[in-house]
């Protein structure tokens, strides 16, 4: 039987959409409230009975609209809805022959619940559009024939073609090829990483210099981006607690206000007296209060290219205690930079000499770090080399002039017996050796992103109480350098995605956290933060809003500034539509309890209460902050309708 009347009300629900102007029943439900709203109006003005007759259809399609919405919200969801009260109110108002009233309630409450919906709709199908575009396929080898297929469909011991330049679509194992490997988007590691045949590959990783085949270890469904997808699920699922507690505050708002209705009927026998409590005590206002903040909150964010998903983890930002940052590709762009020359064994310019002439046989990063660096200082002639070969993972060698010259990491230098002076630097130090002997090192640093300097500062600034940087870096002086030029109270280096995951839920004992990333190593910490943000270019838009409640298209650190600011908006207007609902309702219910008013004015009153309430809240998505800002907006509008409406004249004139 519950099947049966499933089925039927999802047939309805069908035919109704398919009546809707852009199949959209809250677009549906204003007008046909407005067309009643007109025509019983002409009739309450002139007393034209031919008004009411033509009003009367449109009332009770609108009135049998939220009917189908409330038996809808009783039977497959289990739980009583705003419909009842405006059910009630229409079918109250009609048996007493004041419909216009009922009328009014039915499209003021339609008209919030359309803006908020029309809002979270428009964000959501902008967020989808996200997800389509990074749809991920694999080119399997198979039978001399490569096809694409989706990642999910790959199977263990599948051949893959991986081009370069592309991501690396499941886990496996190089079966022919080298390349160097961006691991920054799984490992936090910002340099790029030699692979060559045997070494494994993890999917979401990027392939940089040379195509490669390698063979699948996993089943696509079962790889890194995967497996850490699930996960992310399983955490998301653990946030709607706050969501169902305010459902049931709402359902017991709703069924009291419905009881104390009732009980003035009782009491008094007056259907008039009910209607007007009805009216005025219909928490549209409070029902709204939340919603509509939130809806502005969202489209104000979108408006900006900041992605939220749903109204909840903007809320929560203005209680954040701890803001944790990623280094790589967040703090930082992920490209090496030569930020200083320490000469040993020869002069300056000698020795960016020397490692350039080495390095315009090589094309990773490390080598286009040191040549753009020796083109800033005019050096463009570099010295005929020969025998240059490459030591993966390790560095560089070639003869110049008949010397050996070798350029790598001090691990590298010292296994061959080559002494390293001990020096103090901020990042990782590349170090040339010619005929064994140290010519100097060559300092290599991750950029920074210009907008980060003193980021720190202006978080705390904003009501955060601690900033922390946490990187897979391996050097523990990088990670010091970037905590100290982002004004940061802490750093943490060398960690995983666990570990990151890890120390987020640490501090959560002692007050939320918001984590802001990037890549995909992020995502655990990011799922498990009160308030996961990704930020910046991702290679990875499906897993990063997946990961995120929400998700900075741009590169701009000054948008988690704004989203802080959104934030404690949206809470001080939240308060201000709580404090008015509350207010006006108990001042409306004692007008109305002792006879002071009548179901039209208690409409009128309540309308007033709602449109404050939304127009309250729709000050945020407008970005109007204070009186003044909206003076601002109102004379910029008369200033371009009075500049059109002389434009129109004059051509008018013309004309003549």
């Amino acid at each position: 039987m519950d099947t049966q009347l499933t089925t039927l009300l999802h047939q309805l629900d069908r035919r109704i959409l398919s009546l809707s102007p852009q199949r959209d029943v809250f677009l549906l439900r204003l007008i046909v409230a407005l067309v009643a709203v007109v025509f019983l109006a002409m009739d309450a003005l002139y007393g034209m009975p031919f008004f009411y007759w033509l009003g009367l259809p449109f009332y009770l399609f609108c009135l049998a609209l939220y009917v189908q919405g409330l038996v809808k919200s009783l039977l497959i969801l289990r739980q009583v809805s705003a419909e009842l009260l405006i059910v009630l109110v229409m079918t109250v108002t009609l048996i007493d022959g004041k419909p216009l009233s009922g009328a009014m309630v039915a499209w003021f409450i339609g008209l919030g619940l359309y803006i908020s919906f029309t809002i979270i709709r428009r964000n959501r199908e902008k967020i989808e559009s996200l997800v389509k575009q990074a749809k991920r396929t694999a080119l399997v080898l198979a039978g001399g024939e490569i096809r694409e297929i989706p990642a999910e469909e790959v199977k263990q011991g599948d051949v893959l073609i991986v081009p370069r330049g592309t991501a690396v679509p499941v886990d496996g194992s190089i079966a022919e090829g080298k390349s160097s490997i961006d691991e920054s988007f799984v490992t936090g590691e910002p340099f790029p990483i030699h692979k060559v045949p045997g070494d494994e590959v993890t999917s979401g990783t990027l392939n940089l210099s040379a195509p490669l085949q390698i063979r699948a270890t996993r089943n696509g469904d079962a790889s890194f981006l995967a497996l850490i997808a699930g996960e992310i699920e399983k955490s998301l699922q653990k946030k709607s607690t706050l969501q169902q507690r305010a459902d049931k505050i709402v359902q017991y708002l709703i069924l009291g206000v419905t009881g104390y209705a009732f009980l003035l009927f009782f009491a008094t026998g007056s259907l008039d007296l009910m209607a007007t409590a009805l009216s005025v005590l219909c928490p549209c206002a409070w029902a709204l209060a939340t919603p509509t903040v939130f809806a502005s909150g969202i489209g104000r964010s979108a408006r900006l290219n900041i992605l939220a998903r749903g109204g909840e983890p903007l809320d929560i930002m203005h209680e954040i205690d701890t803001v944790i940052l990623d280094k790589t590709g967040t703090v930082t762009l992920a490209e090496p930079r030569v930020s200083r020359v320490i000469p040993i064994g020869a002069d300056e310019r000698e020795l960016i000499e020397i490692a350039a002439s080495v390095e315009t046989r090589f094309s990773h990063p490390l080598a286009r770090a040191i040549l753009n660096f020796a083109r800033n200082q005019d050096i463009t002639r570099f010295k005929p080399v020969s025998d240059a070969e490459d030591l993966p993972g390790r560095g560089v060698k070639a003869r110049l002039e008949d010397r050996e010259v070798l350029i790598g990491s001090p691990e590298t230098l010292e296994a061959l017996g080559i002494e390293i002076p001990d020096l103090e630097y901020s990042g990782r130090a590349i170090w040339v050796a010619m005929n064994r002997e140290v010519k100097g090192a060559i300092v290599v640093q991750d950029v920074m992103r210009a907008e980060m300097t003193n980021l720190g500062q202006a978080i705390r600034e904003l009501g955060v109480k601690r900033v922390l940087v946490a990187t897979g870096d391996h050097e523990e002086s990088e990670a010091r350098r970037v905590a100290d030029l982002i004004g940061a109270d802490g750093y943490h280096f060398n960690f995983k995605p666990d570990d990151k995951a890890a120390l987020v839920k640490e501090l959560q004992s002692s007050g939320k956290v918001a984590m802001v990333g990037d890549g995909v190593n992020d995502a655990p910490a990011l799922a498990a933060a009160d308030v996961g943000i990704a930020i910046g270019g991702h290679k990875n838009v499906a897993l990063a809003i997946a990961s995120s409640d929400i998700v900075i298209l741009g590169d701009d650190a000054g948008d988690l500034l704004t989203i802080l600011d959104i934030s404690r908006k949206m809470a001080e207007i939240t308060k201000q539509n709580y404090a008015w609902a509350m207010s006006f309702n108990t001042v409306g219910l004692a007008l109305a309890t002792f006879g002071f008013l009548n179901p039209v004015l208690a409409a009128f009153l309540h309308h007033i209460s709602s449109v404050f309430v939304v127009a309250n809240a729709a000050r945020l998505y407008a970005g109007i902050n204070t009186a003044a800002d909206l003076m601002d907006r109102v004379m910029t509008g008369l200033s371009r309708w009075q500049s059109q409406v002389s434009r129109f004249l004059t051509h008018r004139g013309q004309e003549a």
